[in-house]
């Protein structure tokens, strides 16, 4: 599903700038026809002019819903999308419902997957991902998560020894400026000793 977002932001990305490139290309010929450089029947003129409204409207409707970003923005959106999936997907990976049964093996390191609600958190979260790894812990990647984020900071654990690694973990939060991180233990799932997941507040 996250890898079909990411197709589809590159597709809406591409016929914005697709957008962009029309519209520079009516800019000059609009110019040239005013201009009596280039002469156009008065039919086609109006036509052209229509056009040229139309893709004016069309770039403020793009700007207004933040879809008009500098191409480095857009490649950097498309690039935390699918690496949102690929988090996605490793986490999903080792987590089981609550009555299956969890691997047991123990864990020598935390492994902590974050969950951003928007582009501005995932972003932002490169900073925490960047200390936990510093800190010792693996840190797969960032996930894009809209509509699940909670009001506050979160550090979810899986296993009952893992609650001094989870605290240590909003430790590290507090220290990006996200103080107060609830640290709970979530039951219904099972996951293997020292999987843990931050959630960036919404």
């Amino acid at each position: 599903m996250l890898q079909q977002t990411a197709t589809d932001l590159a597709l809406r990305l591409a016929a914005v700038y697709a957008l962009v490139g029309v519209f520079v290309a009516l800019t000059l010929i609009v110019a040239l026809t005013m201009a009596r450089i280039v002469k156009t029947p008065r039919v086609m003129r109006t036509g052209l002019y229509g056009l040229y409204l139309l893709s004016i409207l069309g770039l403020i409707t793009a700007y207004a819903a933040g879809a008009l970003t500098p191409p480095g923005d857009a490649a950097s959106r498309i690039a935390a999308t699918a690496e949102s999936a690929k988090a996605f997907d490793a986490r999903n990976a080792a987590i089981t419902p609550g009555d299956a049964e969890a691997a047991t093996a123990p864990s020598t390191v935390g492994t902590v997957y974050i969950q951003a609600p928007d582009m501005d958190s995932r972003f932002a979260a490169e900073d925490l991902w960047r200390d936990l790894r510093a800190a010792g812990f693996q840190s797969p990647g960032i996930e894009l998560a809209p509509g699940r984020a909670p009001s506050t900071p979160e550090v979810r654990y899986f296993n009952d020894a893992d609650r001094p690694l989870a605290e240590q973990v909003a430790a590290i939060a507090a220290k990006r400026g996200l103080q107060g991180s609830v640290v709970k233990t979530i039951a219904s799932y099972k996951a293997p000793p020292g999987q843990m997941e931050f959630w960036y507040p919404r």
